[in-house]
């Protein structure tokens, strides 16, 4: 393809085959001195929409800023500012884009990854988003958000729980609900929805107390192991090893018989709560208990739904049922001191205390991540101190004191 003069600084060069409507098509170039070098750049084809004056325009552009000094004096210049511009309005439009973001179409996203993710939790979420968030700053932009609308949730559901005479209980789920909102912004933050600061981080969270305090003498243990067992076999098992092991119902539900060890009695707990896998131990009962049923495959659950192949859900009815005909939670009001499944597991905890064993022992046969989990059961040996005082006292006793005066 031979260049055709077009005019001045202008040519083009024709397409062997392609037309143009009835023409061949035109490639275009201009060329001009610059910086004392003489420059040539491509402008298009006429197909792509290029023309012999849109090709006079974009010379006469960049002469003039060359004479002037100022803007774009070559088309490689005047492409990048071009690109750096649309990049701009692109950067301005999107963050518009997040500025106008609110609450609720922020929480849409963050829920849909909840369930993604395989988070229990999203059904109790949306719960509260819909109860108490949404109404308060559901159609508010984030960035329009402050610490004074969570404060005005607080408000809220400290009036309706005062209304419906719930106690302790609103305290968690005032907690609960602002850390779901917390976590939202954070959520934000990390996929670059949200640039600012999270405005809950400024709120004063509500002091929780919930941690259960009930556990069962052991009478009562046994009495609710009998009339269990006459009515479920599954649920008098699973209330056995929360008694005589510790395992919260999680635990007990996801054990396979390739857990069980019966030559060293002891339990492999897999990815428990503190994400820790641990070995516990198996009583004398509960190994019995064990062996007393039929093995399944190694991979297989020890517990299951009775008539299916999987893994247990949720805690038989058959378990509150005996509780309620022994009247353990009767005239029982604070919901913390209410007899449920994991009060077992807080039985086996008390037991030990209550037994001398030291708090570092039971923060290992409990699987707690920390000491101060552990804690809450101190109050069920009010000897150890006086235990450990005497102990002193004793060896200092034993030991031969020299007087001060002979010292000297």
């Amino acid at each position: 393809m031979e260049w055709k003069k077009a005019g001045q600084g202008i040519r083009f060069k024709e397409h062997p085959v392609r037309k143009n409507g009835i023409k061949p098509d035109r490639y275009f170039s201009i060329y001009f001195r610059s910086g004392g070098k003489q420059l040539e750049q491509g402008l298009g084809w006429g197909t792509e929409g290029m023309t012999v004056e849109k090709a006079k325009s974009i010379l006469n552009e960049l002469k003039n800023n060359q004479r002037q000094g100022i803007g774009p004096v070559t088309l490689q210049e005047k492409r990048e500012i071009e690109q750096a511009r649309k990049e701009n309005e692109r950067i301005k439009a999107e963050k518009l884009d997040k500025e106008s973001l609110t609450f609720s179409s922020l929480f849409e996203i963050y829920l849909a990854q909840q369930k993604a993710d395989g988070k229990k939790t999203w059904t109790r979420e949306q719960e509260l988003f819909k109860c108490w968030i949404q109404p308060v700053i559901g159609k508010l932009r984030l960035i329009d958000i402050a610490p004074i609308h969570f404060e005005r949730i607080k408000s809220n559901m400290k009036a309706s729980s005062k209304r419906e005479n719930r106690g302790g209980l609103a305290a968690r789920t005032i907690h609960y609900c602002l850390a779901v909102c917390r976590q939202v912004f954070n959520y934000g933050k990390k996929q670059d929805h949200y640039f600012g600061d999270n405005p809950v981080c400024k709120v004063k969270m509500p002091v929780v107390d919930n941690r259960r305090m009930r556990f069962l003498t052991h009478e009562e243990a046994q009495r609710l192991l009998d009339e269990i067992r006459v009515h479920s076999v599954l649920t008098y098992r699973i209330t056995l090893i929360s008694l005589h092991c510790g395992l919260r119902f999680g635990q007990i539900a996801g054990l396979m018989w390739q857990d069980l060890n019966f030559q060293n009695d002891t339990i492999l707990i897999r990815n428990p709560k503190n994400g820790q896998t641990r070995v516990t131990f198996m009583s004398e009962a509960a190994k019995a208990m064990f062996l007393e049923m039929e093995p399944g495959k190694a991979g297989g659950f020890v517990f299951r739904n009775s008539g299916e192949n999987d893994r247990m859900s949720q805690i038989p009815d058959s378990f509150m049922r005996a509780v309620n005909k022994l009247k353990l939670n009767d005239s029982i009001e604070d919901s913390r001191l209410k007899m449920v499944f994991h009060t077992c597991r807080h039985s086996f905890a008390s037991w030990l205390v209550a037994d001398g064993t030291d708090l570092f022992t039971v923060r290992e046969l409990m699987g707690h991540k920390s000491i101060a989990m552990t804690a809450r059961y101190s109050h069920l040996s009010p000897d150890t101190l006086r235990k450990a005082f005497n102990s002193l006292e004793s060896a200092r006793n034993q030991s031969k004191v020299i007087p001060i005066c002979q010292a000297v």
